[in-house]
């Protein structure tokens, strides 16, 4: 299944940085599924994330190889959770929540939907 072009590029559009390195994402990065297709998540902004292609798979601390710190940064979410419940953690250390309009918000601000 291919992935809208209009939505890859609102992914592309806010993550301006891959969310595990922190460089500048080009156009070509990867965009990553945190609940992963093959446990039922959806093409949508709260599951999609902008990776550059070593972070994404190749280097020994992408997110496939590192499942259990991806995992605990959001990065990675569990089939049984919803990811606009599940916090990400940014390169620098703020831990947000993705929105359904394309944006962040604080971790602080926000309670899950099942607390």
């Amino acid at each position: 299944m291919t992935m809208d072009k209009k939505l890859r590029l609102q992914v592309l559009d806010r993550d301006k940085w891959c969310w595990v390195c922190g460089l500048p994402n080009p156009d070509t990065a990867a965009v990553h599924h945190r609940k992963l297709r093959s446990q039922g998540g959806e093409d949508s902004l709260t599951n999609l994330i902008a990776l550059c292609h070593a972070c994404h798979n190749l280097a020994t601390n992408s997110v496939h190889l590192n499942p259990g710190k991806s995992y605990d940064k959001g990065l990675l979410v569990h089939s049984w959770d919803d990811p606009a419940d599940v916090p990400i953690t940014q390169p620098d250390g703020a831990t947000v929540y993705l929105l359904t309009d394309g944006g962040y918000e604080i971790h602080t601000q926000r309670r899950p939907s099942w607390a």
